[in-house]
């Protein structure tokens, strides 16, 4: 479901679940250790639904990832004087087999506008890299050319409501 007027609460937990509380867990994890190194860098992919909220993205999603940039930003401004780097990189749009799942999956045409999976990885690279004294706060990466997404936010908007089935 994308729209907060038809998701129901397991599936609003399934994916804050993965998508903020895994990083929560993860970075717990790292963090101890980093602090003792005083050093350690920690990369978090979120999405640009973070920052534009809507019916591509749904309201689960962006709200869980709008949630672990203000992790990341809470754990850069909290320890970055003792050594720990965090960045959130932002991507728009990528062609990956997730893209499926979503109630009107983008064509062929529309996926030949998008990023690639290796563009993100190209990113998180310059963050992991660069010297320790140097940190990307947040990079928002988005294709070059936009795209037409009309069709797919009236999907969006009607999928989950009782009664209404999707167009083939």
């Amino acid at each position: 479901m994308r729209t907060v007027r038809w998701v129901d609460e397991e599936e609003w937990r399934s994916v804050v679940d993965v998508n903020l509380t895994a990083v929560y867990a993860l970075t717990q994890s790292v963090l101890h250790g980093m602090l003792e190194r005083k050093e350690g860098t920690i990369i978090t992919v979120t999405s640009l639904a973070a920052l534009r909220p809507g019916l591509i993205s749904g309201a689960p999603y962006g709200a869980a990832k709008a949630g672990a940039r203000n992790l990341m930003q809470d754990v850069h401004t909290e320890f970055r004087n003792q050594g720990i780097r965090a960045t959130t990189i932002i991507p728009a749009e990528v062609d990956t087999a997730i893209l499926d799942n979503r109630p009107a999956p983008p064509d062929a045409a529309a996926r030949a506008t998008m990023m690639m999976p290796e563009d993100v990885a190209e990113a998180i690279l310059l963050c992991a890299t660069l010297p320790a004294r140097t940190v990307i706060e947040e990079i928002v990466l988005s294709p070059t050319r936009d795209r037409d997404r009309s069709g797919e936010i009236a999907i969006a908007a009607r999928f989950g409501e009782p009664g209404y089935t999707r167009p083939r």
